[in-house]
């Protein structure tokens, strides 16, 4: 069965841990994270997130840590540490044809947001919560099946309503993503270093 991502609507707000997510479709797991910062070749042994926080945290031995694997057609990353490259207007990490879809919580800035990269363009970003701009408006029939866009002829939404893990139900169900929950929670995955230092500009 298929743990899809709105799981990480409890992950995100509970900070344990900050996962910056990126998926990719049209390359593996490891050029997708060497296109986050990675030295190619350089993969650390499996690591849990405990241990991937301590890294970045605890011992600072680096700033940022991207366990990565494959679920349900796209490689993915979750990153630990400082903010993932892929945010902040960075087409080049979907060069070539491939897909970038990049999820980032932004713990001490919020709105959490979404970017969407294509064949190294950015397509289009959101405040997840929000509707999606122009160049993401493919996804307004999605979202509005969600309950996330305004109709003026439906009752204002509930305060009961949660914004957070409709929007990430609604981007599961129109690219088809998951991510397998227990596995980036619990147990150990591949790694590697995606920055050494905190980087100096912001998506560095």
């Amino acid at each position: 069965m298929s743990d899809g991502i709105t799981w990480l609507a409890d992950a995100w707000r509970h900070n344990r841990p900050t996962l910056f997510v990126t998926f990719a479709r049209g390359i593996s797991a490891h050029d997708l994270v060497v296109r986050l910062g990675a030295q190619p070749g350089s993969v650390l042994d499996p690591i849990t997130a405990a241990e991937a926080e301590r890294l970045t945290f605890n011992d600072r031995e680096t700033a940022r840590v991207a366990r990565f694997g494959q679920c349900a057609g796209w490689s993915y990353a979750v990153e630990q540490g400082w903010h993932s490259k892929a945010w902040w207007a960075h087409p080049e990490v979907s060069a070539g044809g491939v897909e970038i879809l990049h999820l980032t919580p932004k713990p001490d800035d919020p709105p959490r947001e979404c970017w969407y990269y294509r064949d190294g363009q950015t397509v289009g970003r959101f405040d997840i919560g929000a509707t999606p701009d122009e160049g993401l408006a493919f996804l307004l029939p999605t979202f509005e099946e969600a309950g996330l866009v305004d109709d003026p002829l439906l009752p204002d939404m509930s305060e009961d309503f949660d914004s957070l893990r409709a929007t990430l139900a609604a981007l599961q169900q129109y690219f088809g993503l998951s991510l397998p929950r227990e596995q980036i929670m619990n147990d150990r995955l591949p790694a590697a270093v995606t920055a050494a230092v905190p980087p100096e500009n912001l998506g560095d």
